[in-house]
């Protein structure tokens, strides 16, 4: 199956190809510079993998939560590439991706996986999975954005007094910060930034049980619930 996933959720700007079993990617730490290096580095992967954008059986979107401007980014791009291929997508959150990170780069096997980034305005972007027998992520309850507070008894709550966790995201620094009473174990951060190269198996598993959508459905997740988009048949 030949893939392309797109992740521009957090300052760092990544877009990999899957052609069968190889992988070629493009990852790169460029704040505010998502926009203008996004086609090049699409271009670059295609180039580099021998493959045509007919040739693509599908997209893999990093959905977000993030910045607002990057999940726009990412969203829109995988709206126009998909609807000018007449291709469907596949949609992981940026929170999923630093949990597949981070489970891909532990030596480890942790019960639970807390994915966190820096939401700004004194929040965080929160999501806990649970590792089954099968090293498949389940998430537990939903993506929140929380004070760092609240974020810590979210995450006790969830992992039921379990200390067999390990943390990702740029918003775990935050969360250790704000857990000043010893209840969980001071995580540490095996991911930094989401990256697309970490989406692309749980995408492909998306196209092989039909969970895809539409172009005009690739939509951004924000989980601040003032925030709205439109579809590409809705903007002008």
């Amino acid at each position: 199956m030949k893939l392309l996933a797109l992740e521009t959720s957090t300052e760092n700007c990544s877009v990999a190809l899957k052609n069968n079993e190889k992988i070629v990617f493009r990852s790169i730490s460029a704040a505010q510079k998502h926009a203008e290096m996004i086609l090049p580095m699409i271009d670059e992967v295609l180039k580099e993998a021998k493959v045509s954008k007919d040739e693509l059986d599908g997209i893999v979107l990093s959905t977000g939560p993030g910045s607002f401007t990057g999940v726009r980014i990412a969203a829109s791009t995988a709206q126009g590439i998909a609807l000018a291929l007449d291709k469907k997508v596949a949609l992981v959150t940026s929170l999923k991706a630093l949990a597949i990170e981070a489970l891909s780069n532990t030596q480890t096997t942790p019960d639970y996986i807390v994915s966190s980034i820096d939401a700004r305005m004194g929040e965080v972007y929160l999501a806990v999975y649970k590792l089954d027998e099968n090293r498949y992520l389940t998430l537990l309850d939903e993506e929140r954005v929380l004070k760092p507070v609240d974020a810590v008894n979210k995450v006790k709550e969830l992992v039921n007094g379990s200390n067999n966790l390990i943390g990702a995201g740029t918003g775990i620094a935050i969360i250790n910060e704000a857990s000043t009473d010893g209840d969980i174990a001071v995580l540490e951060s095996i991911a930094d930034f989401p990256k697309a190269q970490y989406i692309l198996t749980e995408g492909q598993r998306k196209f092989e049980t039909g969970d895809i959508v539409e172009a005009q459905d690739a939509l951004p997740l924000y989980v601040r619930n003032e925030v709205t988009w439109k579809k590409v048949s809705e903007q002008h």
